[in-house]
């Protein structure tokens, strides 16, 4: 009796939580960071069917294993079961649980969403941007939920196997959860297979205690396959070289633009049928909305990659890792790409920075994006990896890591070009960087230093070196320089566009001087009202000018999108900055208006309209990192030097391949400098 006295407090104190999110948390795998993989027709009819198993609870349905009745139409003020209440309530005659299952089981997304948006706003779940989740830490360390009324009720998954594995007494509650969970098959994709095997019987006498439950739990069970609609779609359309050539965007190189415009006349799905291969696109704000639910469903990432990263040694990295293997990755490269390293460690990146500006001399003429690339892969170069490397091993890096870009993942030269003498000694500095940052991580050598991203790469692999083995070990080492080729890329852009629009210049410039008055700011003094301005000069740069414009993809399972058919092994282009370019979301998308991003405007608050650093699962980790060193370097520039453009009436021409940048013709010098350059920072 204890037992069960037990049960019925908890569950009444649960009561607060829906049968819907007690079921998706009680899904959801600690490994992946997402539920356990159940078919998607399946899992939609059992959030359905969770929904209805609440209104029963609520007295406001009620069902027989023929039909269903509705008891009581008035609202229960739920957001998230009202819909459904309502649409039973507006059919005059009864119908079977079954029907009611399959005619809502188009709504599940919109009731998948709202589940995860309650959890995470009551501070149960955490989200991470690129659509994972875990329990937050006040749930994982007590094993209780914050609910409504400010008391607690005890996690879904303690409660569920003491039922299943030590015979305790069921609440109703329970009952209904168990056998949703088993009726989609759940279990099967949760325990492992020798712990379901125990405990399979006792789950099957639970899940059939309550009539209503059955009901509904049966419905939910023989809805294993998708209706026709679901499997089937029309022909994606093709649009042909010749309408590409013909397009000024794409002859421009301006990628985003022209993959908007595509998608604008033929839809948010699309077939590039180019000489020698097909590419389906997915572009547009609610196509990115997309990828980011479904996405780990139906596409792959490492195909693209394999013959990339032999090029350099390795068999697997971050960026070609899908499912549990990247969200493990994920959470071990988290905090080395967090904006925290930027806040931590200012002092370190001003004077990294200033060291870089000085190398600018006044009347100089700089290669805009070298000069960029330069600069900014120093900075994380240190910050990540704690080594300085030189001008010649960045740019010696970066002519290899384009070159094999060129070869392996484009086509577009053969495999010759990367075994000449220069490709040859750009590897070779590579390996001898791989050397020198291992022995620089030893415990002796980081003794009193500020933990780096490659200490916690070099933790992961002493914990589990079969999971991160050397071989791809010494690639994550060099990621972040390649990362800082294309920030560099990124922030050629914005200085393009500093000195092309003279206005924002002096704002921009005015809130540097405000910043630096006193000294080099702290890191409590970067607040947003503080560089409110450069940050939103920064925003619109990354929409205007995304340096990488798609996401490369196989469809790993056929998926229907926008009423058509993409079939199995398809290679795919996630056009996620086409959403930048469309009219739909901007205002005149193609001007440079810092205004858009405050409010009333706030045009990138538009779902999927904003992606500049990708979209889904493979969201790029140091978003936040490279938002905010970009930020903060564009305010040291403007404060210390005034640049020109070279030539004056230089404007800008995109480089389209093998990522988008201005093109070589882009140039500045150093007009003047502004406030004098320490030496010493």
């Amino acid at each position: 009796m204890t037992k069960l006295a037990g049960q019925e407090q908890t569950s009444a104190m649960a009561g607060e939580m829906t049968i819907a999110e007690e079921f998706i948390l009680l899904l959801l795998k600690d490994d992946t960071g997402f539920v356990a993989p159940i078919p998607e027709w399946r899992m939609s009819c059992a959030l359905v069917g969770a929904v209805l198993l609440d209104l029963s609870f609520k007295e406001r349905i009620d069902t027989d294993l023929k039909a269903l009745y509705i008891l009581d139409p008035t609202p229960t003020g739920d957001e998230l079961l009202d819909p459904t209440l309502s649409s039973i309530a507006a059919e005059t005659d009864p119908h079977s649980p079954r029907y009611w299952v399959e005619r809502l089981a188009p709504q599940a997304d919109d009731i998948n969403e709202m589940v995860f948006d309650r959890l995470v706003r009551r501070e149960i779940l955490n989200h991470d941007t690129a659509g994972f989740w875990s329990l937050s830490g006040k749930v994982s360390r007590s094993g209780r939920y914050p609910l409504i009324d400010g008391t607690t009720g005890e996690e879904i998954r303690n409660r569920v196997m003491r039922i299943l594995f030590d015979n305790e007494i069921p609440h109703p509650r329970d009952v209904a959860i168990i056998g949703l969970v088993q009726a989609c098959q759940g279990f099967k994709a949760l325990l492992p297979p020798d712990e379901y095997e125990e405990v399979e019987e006792r789950i099957k006498l639970v899940a059939g205690l309550d009539l209503f439950g059955r009901a509904v739990l049966e419905a939910v069970r023989v809805l294993y396959s998708p209706p026709a609609s679901m499997r089937t779609g029309q022909p994606l359309p093709t649009v042909s070289l010749w309408e590409c050539l013909k397009s000024r965007s794409f002859r421009a190189g301006n990628l985003p633009k022209f993959f908007a415009e595509k998608a604008e006349q033929h839809g948010s799905a699309y077939t590039l049928n180019l000489p020698g291969t097909k590419l389906v696109v997915l572009a547009g704000a609610e196509m990115n909305h997309w990828v980011g639910r479904k996405g780990r469903l139906h596409l792959r990432s490492r195909d693209y990659l394999e013959n990339f990263q032999a090029a350099w040694g390795t068999a697997r990295s971050i960026a070609s890792m899908d499912g549990a293997e990247h969200y493990r990755m994920r959470k071990a490269a988290r905090a080395g790409n967090s904006h925290n390293v930027v806040k931590d460690r200012l002092e370190e990146l001003l004077a990294i920075g200033r060291r870089s500006l000085r190398q600018w001399e006044v009347g100089e003429v700089v290669p805009g994006e070298q000069g960029c690339q330069r600069w900014i892969g120093r900075q994380i170069a240190q910050l990540s990896t704690s080594i300085d490397p030189s001008d010649a091993l960045i740019d010696g890096l970066l002519a290899y890591e384009f070159r094999a870009l060129l070869v392996y993942v484009m086509g577009l030269l053969p495999k010759v070009a990367l075994r000449t003498p220069a490709m040859r000694r750009a590897l070779q500095a590579v390996l001898d960087t791989y050397a020198e940052i291992h022995v620089g991580h030893s415990p002796a050598q980081r003794e009193h230093s500020r933990r780096d991203l490659v200490d916690d790469l070099m933790e992961l692999h002493q914990s589990d070196p079969q999971f991160l083995p050397e071989t791809d070990l010494e690639f994550a080492f060099i990621a972040p320089l390649i990362a800082g080729h294309y920030v560099g890329s990124a922030m050629s852009f914005a200085l393009y566009e500093l000195m092309a629009n003279p206005d924002l210049l002096e704002r921009v410039s005015a809130e540097a001087d405000a910043l630096f008055a006193d000294g080099d700011p702290s890191t409590d003094s970067l607040d947003m009202e503080a560089i409110d301005v450069t940050h939103r000069f920064v925003m619109e740069n990354l929409r205007l000018h995304p340096v990488i414009p798609v996401h490369n993809r196989t469809a790993a399972n056929a998926f229907n999108v926008d009423g058509k058919l993409v079939p199995a092994r398809s290679t795919i282009l996630v056009a996620f900055t086409a959403a930048h370019y469309m009219a739909e979301n901007y205002e005149e998308p193609d001007r440079f208006d810092i205004e858009r991003f405050a409010p009333p405007r706030e045009e990138h608050r538009t779902r999927g309209a904003y992606q500049p650093f990708g979209v889904g699962t493979h969201t790029c980790l140091g978003q936040r990192f490279s938002e905010l060193m970009m930020v903060v370097d564009l305010l040291l520039l403007a404060h210390h030097l005034e640049l020109e453009m070279v030539p004056a009436d230089y404007k800008l021409k995109i480089s389209p391949l093998p990522k988008l940048s201005p093109n070589k013709k882009f140039k500045f010098r150093v007009k003047r400098i502004r406030n004098p350059i320490p030496v010493a920072s």
